[in-house]
């Protein structure tokens, strides 16, 4: 009887979790902005080498070139467990960088990076818009914050540029 209650509990945990994630919406945007004392241009050279970014965000384990999608880079990337096939969308030097997530695994989405002149520095501003398919993974971010890995990005940005990353106030 105690191993039927066990197991009966778990399940329903299991349940209210996942009806958690159901209720979540699937598409989210979140966005953060930071200054970076360096140059725009400084900046734009670690963040425009796609193939360099495991050297310095430690999230990503490998990146590798692969064929095109509708005649734009594309990549094969790893993080951890998981991987991504992420297409550069737009790439407008020194300005914009769009990557997109390809639809397949759990979630895609897309980053749009913007860079922008500041004080000496330069504001870097990540805006991530997402769509979670899977309840049990949109379950999970109820723990996890929406700019985590956005934030780790900039962070890790700043010190390979040998500097830190100040928040910027958003509006």
């Amino acid at each position: 009887m105690k191993w039927l209650i066990i197991v009966l509990t778990l399940a329903g945990l299991c349940f209210i979790f996942i009806l958690v994630g159901a209720s979540r919406p699937a598409d989210h945007t979140a966005r953060v902005a930071v200054t970076i004392a360096k140059p725009r241009a400084d900046v734009w050279a670690v963040i425009a080498d796609a193939e360099g970014m495991p050297a310095w965000f430690s999230e990503v384990k490998s990146v590798e070139r692969i064929a095109d999608i509708d005649g734009k880079p594309t990549y094969h990337e790893r993080y951890g467990r998981w991987t991504a096939t992420v297409v550069i969308r737009e790439s407008v030097e020194g300005q914009r960088l769009v990557r997109e997530i390809q639809p397949g695994g759990g979630f895609s989405g897309s980053w749009t990076i913007e860079l922008a002149d500041a004080g000496g520095g330069t504001r870097l501003a990540i805006t991530e818009r997402g769509h979670v398919n899977n309840a049990f993974l949109r379950s999970m971010m109820v723990f996890v914050s929406d700019t985590r890995t956005m934030r780790l990005y900039a962070d890790a940005l700043a010190r390979k540029l040998g500097t830190t990353a100040v928040p910027v106030a958003q509006m």
